[in-house]
């Protein structure tokens, strides 16, 4: 019965001690796929509206590392991770990163996105997904979600604001600007 106590012991601490390995490297994501296993990359051309600059094209961010907070302006999870995205864009902007938003379309109005930029002191540009093209293609169904997006248009999708996955955007920010 010592024999069998023992090892009951020695797999415990085996496994407390590989879940403390486990949870001290956080795992980088692979980029986003399609159904059959390509790699994606974000499409440009999605007609997207420009909230705080009407001329703005989604375009514009083409060929650069973007990130993209898809959100909702009346949902409380994205007022309360909005700040830590926007500093996050702002840490890395001198190194090279582009930040936009882009609200929900659907019932939600320009005025409600108006009225998120205005509490939140928004500084990055804001896009409205009124003909709801990029949500379909590239959400959850849920929000908030953060898309890091390569140069070549590839990226990575976080679909929960855990610390985890901040954990690991913020590694992924560290590759792209060392």
């Amino acid at each position: 019965m010592k024999f069998v106590g023992k090892i009951v012991a020695f797999v415990a601490l085996f496994a407390i001690a590989t879940l403390a390995q486990v949870e001290s490297k956080p795992e980088v994501p692979e980029q986003m796929k399609d159904s059959s296993g390509t790699v994606m990359k974000m499409d440009f051309t999605i007609p997207l509206a420009g909230i705080n600059d009407p001329g703005m094209l989604f375009s514009h961010f083409s060929n650069k590392p973007l990130l993209i907070f898809y959100f909702s302006p009346k949902c409380p999870h994205c007022q309360a991770n909005f700040p830590q995205v926007q500093s996050l864009i702002k840490e890395y902007e001198s190194k090279g990163l582009n930040g936009l938003a882009i609200s929900i379309g659907g019932g939600i109005k320009k005025n409600d996105v108006r009225l998120f930029i205005d509490q939140f002191n928004a500084s990055m540009p804001i896009f409205q997904d009124v003909n709801a093209k990029f949500g379909p293609r590239y959400g959850t169904g849920y929000v908030p979600v953060i898309f890091l997006v390569n140069k070549d248009g590839t990226f990575y999708r976080f679909s929960d604001s855990s610390k985890k996955n901040f954990n690991q955007l913020k590694e992924l920010l560290d590759k792209m600007f060392p």
